[in-house]
């Protein structure tokens, strides 16, 4: 089994060890294991969304080589000065569709706005094991080749960590709001709307923006124009899943005019229900935190030289990925159909 190890100078936590190996009863041969008929190369579903017919239309069940593992306990333990625990946790495969090389784009709104309710339902059902501190929801897309040749899906990592980049989200927020008593990501979004500079979409509901300081080119976030600290709780809401969708897929329709190639994240509150480290952990996340998704195309042809340091390098502005990427009207899309 894997195992979680502190980094004791940055205070980050790192995975290392081999993950399990695939059963050899899951060999595909070659075909894909996420297109309907071929359930047996997989694990067995934790969830199935069916349709009318019957047949499932988004399935999520574990990954067949997890990086965390559910069983099991932590058993903290310390090497001299150091720190270390078993990786537990959950490592779940959501397939967002029965059709083969269909991305997130091309679907349509109800489909997508079904899809972002498994989201919710997951990230709830995995909060009710307080031994959970995190639950990360995100997406690549086309890294394992051409988009066309790829079935999409999603990843879910349940953690008995906060990850790094998220914490210090959380952090960086918190210090915001005990010196000014509001949210920062509030603040940001007052100043974008006025500006319009780096916003791409508006709705009632949501608002899509360009990042003052965009680490990559045409990194673009979407966040609730009300605040809210958690992204499952929030779109628990009646009409809140369907009104996600429509922003969403504009945004990966205009990404994908970049790029075929993209990620995908949701950053949302922890676990507050965990076992808590100590008693001031987290105590006014509710008031200074601001749940959102971040996408960004991959560009090969970009190099991010100062990455290893901890600077990036972004050739475009802000100001200037806005700009193209409200000029990329979506185009409509030719969907594969499914038996």
């Amino acid at each position: 089994m894997a195992e979680l190890r502190l980094d004791p100078i940055q205070r980050r936590w790192v995975v290392t060890g081999k993950r399990p190996s695939l059963p050899a009863a899951l060999d595909s041969g070659g075909e894909c294991p996420f297109c309907p008929g071929h359930e047996r190369f997989t694990p067995a579903s934790i969830y199935e969304k069916k349709g009318a017919d019957g047949r499932w239309e988004i399935r999520v069940f574990p990954d067949r080589s997890p990086l965390f593992r559910i069983e099991g306990g932590l058993d903290r333990a310390g090497e001299g000065m150091f720190d270390r625990m078993n990786a537990l946790g959950a490592h779940e495969i959501l397939v967002a569709t029965r059709r083969h090389g269909v991305t997130l784009a091309q679907l349509t709104i109800e489909e997508v706005a079904r899809i972002i309710e498994v989201y919710r339902d997951r990230i709830l059902d995995l909060k009710r094991d307080h031994r959970f501190r995190y639950v990360c929801l995100f997406k690549v897309q086309g890294r394992s080749g051409p988009t066309s040749q790829e079935h999409g899906y999603s990843q879910i990592l349940a953690t008995p960590v906060v990850p790094g980049a998220v914490e210090a989200e959380f952090r960086w927020s918190q210090f915001h709001f005990h010196r000014k008593e509001r949210c920062i990501f509030c603040d940001i979004l007052q100043q974008e709307r006025e500006s319009s500079l780096r916003v791409v979409d508006q709705t009632s509901d949501f608002t899509s923006l360009c990042p003052y300081a965009a680490r990559f080119p045409y990194e673009l976030w979407i966040l609730p124009n009300e605040h809210s600290s958690s992204f499952e709780q929030d779109l628990a809401a009646a009409g809140r899943p369907a009104s996600l969708a429509g922003i969403l897929k504009t945004s990966l329709q205009r990404i994908e005019r970049i790029s075929q190639h993209l990620r995908m994240v949701i950053h949302t509150e922890p676990n507050l229900e965990a076992k808590r480290p100590r008693e001031d952990w987290w105590t006014t996340i509710r008031e200074d935190y601001h749940w959102h998704i971040e996408m960004v195309p991959e560009l090969e042809s970009e190099p991010y030289y100062l990455v290893p340091e901890g600077f990036y390098f972004n050739p475009i502005s802000a100001e200037e990925a806005a700009v193209v990427l409200r000029a990329l009207e979506p185009e409509p899309a030719v969907v594969p159909s499914v038996e």
